[in-house]
């Protein structure tokens, strides 16, 4: 399918899988190779081996992002420049000295090998060590499908061929294949065949052999799969977790405290998991409790950089340059946002308003509900909150709930929030109703009459005012998720 003409869901579901994933192994390094939890107990905790804080990614995410950021600079991975610009990626990280780095990865950048090498370099630590088989590339493939979707041809080859950068077993790269071309049924589709979507495109006596491997991971507990260093391993476990999980109401979140209930390369299984479940379920799925701290390397990339890189991938800049354009000022003029700001007296440590405001307002962290350019942002807590003002949400009552209690945990930590959308007219409004309801107390019809009676510009859609009337009240907020700093 032409990437240019994905759908606001399929854009939703391209973001959930490089959130998915880094979430996933966010969360999975505060249990690697320690003692597993309980499924309930899985939280954001400082990295077992890293020492990072909550939130912090490990190689699997700053390897991904490596291969996320040739797919945008390319539009391609399936060409000798993006791969070599990939290659590049993880040199550069090597040489950035992590402490988390697979002993076969180590083995393979420490052959001296350049860019244009570092495959054949790859083919000789094999030669040296014939069995090994890690899950070092399997972890990284999320992004592999997004520029080449609806082309299992090309989603295959480019698997493969970026798998070998670093793991040339076939097992490893068989893997790789099947997980993407599973990444991109979810992702178009909204299915999850999981990995037996991409048998057709083994060799028929590796083909046998996976529909093994597959049958055993939907037979057998998930627990199965411990320990899980070597790739089928990994992929059983992952898939045995989404299996297990697939009747669960919250299956993204079901399904990672699962992955890494497992136990072993926690962090590993969680982020295989989570590129497949946010590609199904998107990055609306995607709890901001989880998502708000991600950090790691590269240091400079933040969740609003992973919204551009993930979008440039799947589908370029649309008509109004986004999400490259410096401001979106001059796309938003023909709206005509004032500038207009709105604060409640039960807290006014809030403030709602338009885009014509977001320059204007000085606050510790913003919430975008709209497209914003690169210049546009305003400090390192500026997320992006995907919702649009018109039906096509994958679920509006969740993203409500969810930001609003993004808002109030916000607020706990002591920072001023400032909320917008282009207009303040649909979607800023609305959250502020969610806002009222689930952290406040309010009964909804009485959160919407305030709503409409402070905000001058408030003229919410009728599909976001019926999930706001869908919202519960709710001032314990269940839903959060609880992050543990120590």
């Amino acid at each position: 399918m032409p990437n240019e003409i994905l759908s606001f869901i399929q854009q939703d579901r391209v973001l959930g899988v490089v959130f998915g994933a880094a979430v996933g192994d966010a969360l999975g390094a505060g249990y690697e190779f320690a003692e597993p939890p309980e499924p309930s107990a899985v939280a954001m905790r400082p990295g077992t081996l890293t020492g990072e804080p909550a939130g912090h990614w490990t190689d699997d995410t700053a390897m991904a992002i490596g291969v996320l950021r040739a797919a945008a600079t390319h539009r391609s991975l399936d060409t000798p420049e993006a791969q070599t610009a990939v290659a590049q990626e993880f040199l550069d990280w090597y040489d950035s000295h992590p402490r988390d780095i697979g002993l076969h990865t180590r083995r393979v950048f420490a052959t001296g090998s350049s860019a244009n090498s570092l495959a054949n370099g790859a083919l000789i630590v094999q030669g040296h060590n014939p069995d090994a088989a890690g899950n070092g590339s399997l972890m990284r493939t999320g992004p592999v499908a997004l520029c080449a979707l609806g082309d299992d041809e090309q989603i295959a080859r480019t698997a493969r061929a970026v798998s070998a950068l670093t793991h040339a077993h076939p097992d490893a790269q068989d893997a790789c294949v099947l997980w993407s071309i599973a990444i991109d049924r979810a992702l178009r589709l909204g299915s999850l065949e999981g990995p037996r979507a991409g048998l057709a495109l083994l060799t028929p006596p590796q083909r046998v052999k996976w529909e093994a491997w597959i049958d055993e991971a939907e037979r057998n507990d998930p627990d199965t799969f411990s320990p899980n260093g070597y790739v089928v391993s990994a992929l059983q476990a992952a898939w045995s977790a989404i299996w297990a999980t697939r009747n669960e109401a919250d299956h993204f979140g079901a399904g990672l405290r699962q992955a890494i209930a497992i136990g072993d390369d926690t962090d590993t299984v969680a982020a295989i998991a989570g590129a497949l479940l946010g590609a199904r379920y998107g990055l609306t799925a995607i709890p901001f409790a989880w998502r708000q701290r991600l950090a790691g390397w590269p240091r400079d990339i933040q969740g609003i950089d992973l919204v551009s890189l993930a979008i440039r991938a799947a589908r370029g800049e649309d008509s109004d340059g986004w999400p490259s354009v410096r401001s979106m000022a001059p796309a938003y003029q023909r709206f005509s946002p004032r500038g207009a700001t709105y604060q409640f007296a039960v807290d006014e440590g809030v403030i709602f308003g338009d885009f014509g405001a977001l320059a204007l307002t000085s606050a510790d962290a913003y919430l975008s509900l709209c497209r914003i350019g690169v210049d546009d942002r305003k400090g390192n807590h500026h997320h992006i909150v995907w919702l649009i003002d018109q039906p096509g949400n994958a679920d509006a009552a969740r993203v409500l709930a969810d930001t609003a209690d993004a808002i109030g945990e916000l607020r706990e930590e002591g920072k001023t929030v400032f909320v917008h959308c282009v207009r303040a007219e649909s979607r800023t409004p609305t959250v502020a109703m969610a806002w009222l309801v689930r952290r406040h107390g309010y009964e909804v019809e009485r959160a919407i009459t305030e709503v409409l009676d402070t905000m001058s510009s408030a003229a919410p859609e009728k599909s976001l005012l019926q999930a706001v009337r869908r919202l519960v009240v709710d001032s314990k907020h269940p839903d959060s998720l609880e992050v543990d700093e120590e």
